[in-house]
């Protein structure tokens, strides 16, 4: 019989222990795999967005013998986290091979689901499997609202049922939401849903553009006065701001490399067609992984890394840094390329660095008051 036993370890000292003997060494710890593009919802905002119907690019997607033979590769070489998502990764016909045998070489799982999909069976499984964690997207809090963004009906009454089938289970369940012009005015009721659920919520209110470059579902964002007004209207989320404010400041994060997050270091995607890529926004460059060895596409992905800056952009002196989300991906999206900024993207940070600094202020000044 194991032993059961289980040290506690906070988790930022877990992490910089286990990072601590790569010395900033390249390793491949951590994966995001998309089994489809498809899925069964039809939301307004999606960035890829295939129909579950689609039998060409259902014919694309890798096997679950091809699946299980990255699998294979990837653990070989050390990757210990993996993200399951798509599309709705529920559709892949070999979802349970691939999840099965991910958790049999060792993969901490997390599952990004719509919950639609879920079945007394499937969910059985997964908590069989010990699944690390579950992550659900509300996309509102009424069947009303939740339905005008996915476009199907009935979709809403399935999320919960899926969310109460996890539970039930006992698996690890986080709730997420992408905030829209047609959802934000539930944002309150979706984090009361949460609460009565017992369960974590997070919420963005920034969207992508289509991998296709199709720049529909940015008809649907909300105003910039609105996504910088949740930082004040939830005053823990902006002293997490303010905490990652404090970590880099001073600092110029962008002032030399094109990359400076852990995309092609620590973690990279592979999409349903099994290419590599550095990570789920940024699919270039890309390596064919049914043409060649996960070892040799990671090594040839790692070139990305050297890449300097060529362009002379605003970022590379710029200090407002992680509270800014621009990243080649944005860069790519929009301009084509890795290094030129997104205006509304940068003018977000900057504001935001002006909140931050504004609330640091008001705190000393409130503090200084109650010491006189």
């Amino acid at each position: 019989m194991a032993c059961s036993f289980q040290p506690e370890i906070n988790l930022d000292e877990w992490s910089e222990k286990l990072f601590a003997p790569l010395k900033g060494r390249r390793y491949p710890l951590g994966a995001s795999i998309e089994l489809t593009e498809r899925c069964n919802l039809d939301c307004v905002h999606c960035y890829i967005k295939q129909p579950a119907s689609n039998q060409a690019i259902k014919a694309q997607e890798l096997s679950g013998s091809d699946w299980v033979g990255l699998i294979d590769q990837v653990t070989d070489k050390g990757c210990l986290f993996l993200v399951i998502t798509g599309g709705e990764p529920l559709l892949h016909p070999d979802f349970i091979k691939i999840f099965k045998h991910a958790r049999e070489r060792g993969l901490l799982i997390s599952l990004f689901s719509n919950a639609t999909m879920f079945s007394p069976e499937i969910v059985d499984t997964l908590a069989a499997y010990n699944l690390n964690s579950l992550e659900v997207t509300l996309y509102g809090a009424t069947q009303e609202t939740y339905e005008k963004v996915t476009g199907i009906p009935g979709s809403f009454n399935r999320c919960l049922h899926g969310i109460e089938l996890a539970l039930e289970r006992e698996i690890p369940v986080a709730l997420k939401s992408v905030l829209l012009s047609i959802n934000q005015h539930e944002l309150e009721v979706m984090k009361h849903l949460a609460k009565d659920y017992h369960l974590d919520f997070r919420y963005d209110g920034i969207l992508w553009p289509r991998l296709d470059g199709d720049q529909s579902p940015m008809r649907y964002k909300i105003s910039q006065e609105a996504l910088l007004n949740l930082d004040h209207e939830d005053q823990e989320r902006l002293e997490s701001w303010r905490i990652t404010a404090d970590q880099f400041t001073g600092n110029f994060l962008r002032s030399e490399y094109v990359f400076t997050c852990g995309a092609a270091q620590r973690s990279f995607h592979i999409d349903a067609r099994g290419r590599l890529n550095p990570c789920m926004m940024v699919r270039k460059p890309s390596y064919d992984l049914r043409k060649m060895k996960f070892a040799d596409a990671w090594e040839k992905l790692g070139e990305i890394r050297n890449w300097k800056r060529q362009k002379g952009t605003a970022c590379e002196t710029c200090s407002v840094n992680t509270l800014c989300s621009q990243c080649p991906g944005w860069s790519l999206a929009i301009n084509e390329d890795y290094e030129t900024h997104v205006p509304e993207i940068c003018e977000i940070g900057k504001k935001r660095a002006e909140n931050i600094l504004q609330m640091t202020l008001n705190n000393k000044k409130m503090e200084s008051i109650g010491h006189g």
